[in-house]
């Protein structure tokens, strides 16, 4: 197999695959924030008094942090955008622009999973590489899922049906 996408980064795209990355410390920030509104809503009740520290702290935990990580991840992401070739083959997935070229075994991933127009490919250590499908038939798609999942990799379809699997 050997397929190869040459792509300009997209606003939508980056977005998605933001909002994914990014998906776990969001809620926690969001459920630290309403925990805290609550609890200063419990203190206006019990004392009469309104904190106005506890309730700038939780609307900056639930609205202002969520807000900062996502747009300020998709900013940075979309300034260093530049025409990248993705390159991926029986032995891994490389990514290529002007400025260098970086190449992963697939034994260097622990997960695939399908957004729309893009797959993600997780990485140890908590980092992804984001691979849009701009270009590629379904059936070359579900190529690249089955190499994956040959190399034992996590494949989740997500919008494209199906379950997650593992292959070991």
């Amino acid at each position: 197999m050997q397929i190869q996408i040459i792509a300009a980064p997209d606003a939508g795209l980056v977005a998605a695959a933001t909002r994914r990355r990014l998906r776990t410390p969001v809620l926690v920030a969001r459920c630290a924030g309403w925990a805290l509104l609550a609890v200063t809503v419990l203190v206006q009740l019990a004392t009469g008094v309104l904190e106005p520290g506890l309730l700038a702290g939780g609307v900056a935990l639930a609205v202002l942090v969520p807000m900062t990580l996502l747009n300020g991840t998709a900013r940075r992401s979309l300034r260093r955008g530049r025409l990248t070739t993705y390159e991926i083959s029986d032995g891994g997935v490389a990514r290529s622009d002007e400025v260098g070229r970086h190449a992963y075994a697939w034994r260097a991933f622990r997960s695939v999973e399908t957004l729309s127009g893009q797959l993600m490919f997780g990485l140890r250590g908590g980092r992804w590489m984001r691979v849009p499908t701009t270009g590629l038939s379904p059936a070359q798609v579900e190529e690249v899922l089955g190499a994956a999942a040959a190399q034992g990799l996590r494949v989740d379809r997500g919008s494209l049906g199906g379950r997650a699997q593992v292959v070991r």
